[in-house]
């Protein structure tokens, strides 16, 4: 992510575009400047004083007029909302909160635990956490200029973001029942693509999956300062928890609705287990050792081309070498001020 590009750069999809799902559930997509082109919000309208959005996009005026123009194909305006849930504090479904808030004076509900990150990671408090970033970079092998352009990046995120007031934010607890509008939703605590991250069952059985469950592409397990310590394991026992859910149509962060949870999540765990024996085969190959940036090289090569495809990759990387290594596989030692790994 070499900064955020011009606004006029996000747009949807040409074949895409608001869409009702299912009788009073509307898929709203907003555009993302990056390769991965858009993001979800989703409209529950169960009636006047009774609609609930589902994320937020990423804050850009052509994601607030996506927004809005999909709002209003289904008859609704933004000063109608009655509630907005945030799945997690990644800045794609966080932007447009403090403007949805300040439209609707609507409660803001996430999971326990994810709600300081928005403070934490992208409010004015950040700068010791974006040093504290840039040193794990640079300990486990990034170059100076790929850093440099990764702080770059973070900084110019936090300009786009409009978020909410704190006490806006009404936080959850894994496994409480929400009642919102005329359904009953389970609370299911999904670490991995973020340490709180929030998933919901719906009482007939819609199931509200913001990115811990994708349909065509791999959530993103990366690991990050001041975040638990073996996000993979975390997601492989996320996974193996919503896998018996008995769950009919699934409403992802990014792209179409799909059905077939079990069969789903089988898959995603199947690819990291991949994943995890591509990485200790790179490391278990070399004599010396290697750090994660050297990893990431040699797993992904060529198709790492920006800041945010480095930014990413290390700390995916990085995720599967300390569940190698908490898991007794791997060793980490430091060696010439980066942190190695061998096997």
């Amino acid at each position: 992510m070499q900064g955020v590009p011009p606004d006029e750069a996000a747009k949807i999809p040409a074949q895409d575009g608001p869409e009702q799902v299912v009788p009073g559930v509307w898929r709203i997509p907003v555009p993302l400047p990056f390769a991965l082109k858009s993001a979800n919000i989703y409209l529950i309208d169960d009636g006047p004083g009774q609609r609930i959005l589902i994320d937020s996009g990423l804050g850009l005026p052509a994601d607030e007029q996506a927004l809005r123009e999909g709002l209003a194909e289904a008859g609704v305006a933004l000063e109608d909302l009655s509630a907005l849930i945030l799945t997690h504090a990644h800045p794609d479904h966080i932007g447009l909160s403090g403007l949805i808030h300040a439209a609707a004076h609507l409660p803001i509900y996430m999971l326990e635990g994810e709600a300081a990150q928005i403070s934490a990671v992208w409010g004015e408090a950040s700068g010791e956490l974006l040093l504290r970033l840039d040193e794990m970079y640079r300990v486990n092998g990034m170059p100076d200029e790929i850093r440099a352009g990764s702080q770059k990046a973070g900084l110019s995120l936090r300009k786009v973001l409009r978020l909410p007031p704190a006490d806006a934010i009404i936080t959850l607890s894994d496994g409480q029942r929400l009642e919102l509008g005329n359904h009953s939703y389970e609370v299911i605590w999904t670490p991995g693509h973020s340490d709180h991250h929030l998933c919901l069952l719906r009482d007939d059985g819609l199931f509200i999956a913001g990115d811990h469950i994708l349909p065509h592409i791999t959530p993103n397990i990366g690991l990050y300062v001041g975040a638990r310590p073996d996000p993979l394991s975390d997601y492989f026992g996320a996974l193996r928890r919503v896998e018996p859910l008995s769950a009919g149509l699934i409403l992802p962060g990014h792209g179409r609705p799909f059905e077939g949870l079990a069969e789903r999540a089988v898959d995603l765990r199947a690819h990291h287990d991949e994943r995890s024996e591509f990485v200790y085969d790179i490391v278990s190959g070399e004599r010396d050792g290697l750090n994660a940036y050297g990893v990431a090289g040699r797993l992904f090569g060529e198709r790492l081309r920006s800041f945010d495809d480095w930014r990413f990759a290390v700390a995916e990387i990085l995720a599967h070498l300390e569940y190698l290594r908490l898991a007794g596989h791997i060793e980490r030692a430091p060696q010439d001020g980066l942190l190695t790994y061998s096997a």
